[in-house]
């Protein structure tokens, strides 16, 4: 049902008409910001308007360089008028996972952005936030029960045993 974009040792991305899907580990760094720039891209230009859900495995670690956050704030504006909803999702426990929860929450809520954005800890819940929103194409709307299991399998296709402790790394 999804379809591999881009596959990568620590991201593999999947779409499934508008919906992108983003399983990633550990450091989200400038070239993984590349890949979802070009899905994106592609989701849009094919559907006029895309869904994602990016989920954070393992350790959580943001590359805060000057690259990475230019890339980071020149997405936000160039996709927003075609994103109609993003749920991120990191899976780790602790007070660390909490605060990158709480700083991405933040983010989200400064940046202004005209799409629903969430922030979770259980995919499950994410992905059946987001396929309700009634802002969602009729393809994707209300189809939770259909995809979950897609989107399970795949995360436990894709799971790994070691998993590092969640932080986010300092400024370059």
């Amino acid at each position: 049902m999804f379809t591999l974009v881009k596959d990568e040792p620590d991201q593999h991305l999947y779409r499934y008409r508008s919906l992108l899907l983003n399983i990633h580990w550990d450091e989200l760094r400038l070239v993984h910001l590349n890949s979802i720039a070009a899905a994106c891209e592609s989701v849009i230009k094919e559907c006029g308007s895309m869904t994602s859900i990016v989920i954070m495995r393992g350790g959580v670690n943001v590359d805060l360089s000057t690259e990475a956050r230019r890339a980071i704030a020149d997405m936000m504006p160039r996709f927003d008028r075609h994103n109609r909803a993003q749920a991120v999702v990191i899976e780790a426990d602790g007070f660390m996972a909490s605060l990158a929860r709480s700083v991405i929450t933040g983010i989200n809520l400064v940046a202004r952005n005209r799409a629903n954005q969430k922030v979770f800890q259980s995919s499950e819940e994410a992905t059946r936030w987001l396929l309700e929103l009634p802002t969602q194409p009729t393809d994707l709307r209300g189809s939770f029960v259909t995809l979950w299991p897609y989107v399970e399998r795949l995360l436990r296709e894709r799971s790994r045993s070691a998993t590092a402790s969640p932080r986010i790394a300092p400024r370059a």
